[in-house]
């Protein structure tokens, strides 16, 4: 990997910033174990790879529109039936946000949706999801802090009611050279679960390096995952993340913007002697 410049700090919280106009293609592997009082709980694990495309749209206010669909395949996902768990190797559900986002004084604002498209995969919910969203980002010498609430809602489908409201708190720390160390898990309440088994709270802790392979800016993320508040009967324990991210232009944008100036871009790129 090559050294890079002093630039590269503000790039790497802008990409820590999910209502900033930069375009990436993130490919996320994720390994999960389980836990649970059902019988065999705590012997499940599962690997998930997810391909999320990050479209930002630069309109002709300077806003952005921005549209996130994510693809996913996991391995022995674990499904509860019957009082018993199977595996399955499957397509998952297609979750997507759409946000529309502005800036200004150190702050980026947003609103939109969030939803999910059903696969009909064996992991399919049969659920067509949607629901509002909203952002609030504050950007500092320092780093970067914010919230991401987000509610899901089934709209249609042949599978079980769901309703679920989530909110993603993150706060990254610049340590220099592209380096962020900080956390950025969702929790999330279930309206539909039984008493006590509603909410789910994670703690996280994440580093990342944004550098250039070449030519091409990247930023690697990983980050572990421990929900300190689960459902008792089976859940997630440990998620495990890595996650590899090029930066691009969108190319379903007409003149697309350079999600770095040249100047900066050069910058970037340049060894430091």
């Amino acid at each position: 990997m090559a050294q890079v410049g002093p630039n590269i700090d503000d790039l790497a919280k802008e990409l820590s910033n999910p209502g900033a106009a930069n375009a990436t293609l993130n490919f996320k592997l994720e390994y999960r174990s389980f836990d649970g009082s059902l019988a065999g709980a705590g012997n499940q694990n599962s690997t998930t790879l997810t391909f999320q495309p990050v479209l930002p749209f630069v309109l002709p206010n300077g806003n952005n529109l921005i549209f996130r669909p994510a693809f996913s395949y996991a391995w022995d996902q674990p499904s509860v039936s019957g009082g018993g768990i199977s595996q399955r190797n499957s397509w998952g559900d297609i979750p997507y946000d759409l946000l529309y986002s502005w800036s200004g004084d150190g702050w980026t604002f947003g609103a939109g949706v969030v939803g999910s498209m059903p696969t009909g995969s064996a992991a399919s919910s049969d659920n067509w999801l949607l629901g509002p969203s909203a952002l609030a980002v504050r950007t500092a010498d320092w780093g970067v802090w914010g919230l991401f609430p987000f509610h899901n809602e089934k709209v249609g489908g042949s599978g079980p009611d769901t309703s679920i409201t989530s909110l993603q708190y993150f706060l990254f720390y610049s340590l220099g050279q592209g380096w962020l160390i900080g956390t950025g898990p969702t929790m999330s309440y279930d309206w539909n679960a039984p008493d006590g088994d509603a909410w789910t709270v994670p703690v996280q802790l994440s580093l990342s390096k944004t550098t250039a392979i070449g030519e091409q800016l990247v930023k690697l993320n990983f980050s572990a995952e421990y929900n300190a508040v689960r459902p008792d009967v089976f859940a997630e324990e440990w998620t495990y993340t890595f996650t590899f991210s090029p930066v691009v232009k969108n190319p379903f944008q007409r003149t697309p913007p350079a999600p770095v100036d040249a100047a900066t871009r050069a910058a970037i790129l340049a060894p430091i002697r």
